[in-house]
């Protein structure tokens, strides 16, 4: 039987994971950290860093791409999204791996203990979907029940994480597209300003701006956390997809070997 030999799991990490603080994702701060300075570098290896600042374009292109993505999304939507793009400023502290390994320690100990004991544990997990799946368990919900129950759940809250993507996505979109909105305005104000000199620069300096401030957007922000959110997605479902497996063999007081056998195709996959 091959050995999927996950990272080592402490019996004491889901029950303490509501009383510790998440640690920061240190992968997405190096990168916006790293972003930030490269603009930084940018706007001061031309001795004036000033002439990148624009309120005007700034407003216009960051303004017209949320209002857009407001026409394609509920404001729900939106609200949900940005709120999945803070929370993954923390590092998720279960991975697959320990999942598996959380499922075979709890399958041994109802083996030896009874089905009661994973009561205290539902109390202590931080994480909705197992500490739902554990209390369907302990309450002595048939196996068929609690699959369609966890199930439900596992496909509305992927759905959701999806739909979160999707308008990260759609805000990279339109970032660009209001860059160029900019640049035509500020085009159109500088013809209108040949007469006066001292109007056309600042007009021409809208157009460019704009442009940079929407790609900027589109290719540091919101394109890379929409990919970020679709890492975090898959390995959120395939957790779920694994903690399922795990609950309905606990219910059926399977061997905990054949558990193991089952969870083999999740680490091969």
């Amino acid at each position: 039987m091959t050995d999927f030999n996950p990272r080592p799991y402490r019996m004491t990490s889901l029950a303490s994971a509501s009383a510790t603080q998440r640690p920061i994702n240190t992968s997405l701060v190096v990168g916006l950290v790293s972003a930030i300075s490269l603009l930084i570098f940018g706007a001061f290896s031309g001795g004036t860093p000033l002439r990148f600042i624009n309120p005007e374009g700034f407003l216009l292109v960051i303004g017209g791409t949320f209002a857009a993505t407001l026409i394609q999304f509920s404001l729900r939507d939106v609200r949900l999204a940005v709120e999945a793009g803070r929370s993954s400023l923390a590092q998720n502290l279960t991975s697959p791996g320990e999942r598996m390994q959380f499922l075979l320690s709890m399958s041994r100990r109802v083996k030896e203990r009874g089905i009661l004991v994973l009561e205290e544990e539902a109390s202590g997990v931080d994480d909705d979907f197992l500490r739902l799946g554990l209390s369907l368990v302990v309450d002595g919900q048939g196996v068929d029940d609690m699959h369609r129950i966890l199930s439900t759940e596992m496909r509305f809250s992927t759905e959701q994480a999806w739909r979160s993507v999707h308008v990260w996505e759609t805000a990279g979109n339109f970032a660009p597209a209001m860059g160029l909105i900019g640049t035509l305005i500020g085009l159109i104000q500088m013809m209108g300003s040949l007469h006066d000199a001292a109007a056309v620069g600042p007009a021409m300096g809208m157009a460019l701006i704009a442009t940079l401030y929407g790609a900027v957007a589109a290719n540091l922000f919101f394109f890379p956390m929409a990919g970020k959110l679709r890492l975090s997605a898959q390995e959120r479902e395939q957790c779920k997809k694994i903690t399922l497996e795990g609950l309905i063999s606990i219910a059926r007081l399977e061997n905990p070997i054949m558990l193991e056998q089952r969870l083999q195709s999740f680490a091969c996959a």
